[in-house]
């Protein structure tokens, strides 16, 4: 749950529902936590099979590690997504069309171009995939 009154209303807005932690780490089968609170999640609270997205960096509310021990499919961190996958292609095809500013459609480009790299079991490709950034900034560049 977001403190910020501004992003809960625009989270129900499109849907979403406000709870607290232990309400949703007993329904969501899907957990995304930004919070920045290390220890937040405890491996009691993991329900067998969620997918745990913990990302905070550099430490995050719970080790990937520690979430598939307690039952998670999927745990991921902060250290697998990285800006350095986004940013160097982001921002070559921002100056080399001319860009007076980085849109919301501009990383959502970049973000499927990552996406589309990413190997079975993976979130995102390594920052060191050979095609990460030239696919960042095909995409970005085929928006103008």
């Amino acid at each position: 749950m977001d403190p910020n009154p501004a992003a809960q209303a625009h989270f129900q807005k499109i849907g979403g529902e406000i709870t607290d932690l232990t309400t949703a780490m007993q329904t969501a089968d899907i957990i995304v936590a930004t919070t920045g609170v290390v220890g937040l999640i405890q491996p009691a609270m993991i329900r067998k099979g969620q997918i745990i997205l913990s990302l905070s960096n550099p430490v995050p509310e719970i080790y990937p590690e520690a979430a598939l021990e307690a039952g998670a499919a999927f745990a991921a961190d902060g250290k697998s997504v990285n800006n350095a996958l986004a940013f160097p292609g982001l921002f070559k095809a921002a100056l080399d069309v001319q860009a007076n500013a980085i849109t919301s459609a501009m990383k959502i480009e970049a973000a499927k171009a990552i996406s589309a790299l990413a190997e079975r079991g993976e979130l995102v490709p390594s920052p060191f995939h050979p095609d990460v950034h030239a696919n960042v900034i095909a995409a970005v560049k085929a928006l103008f």
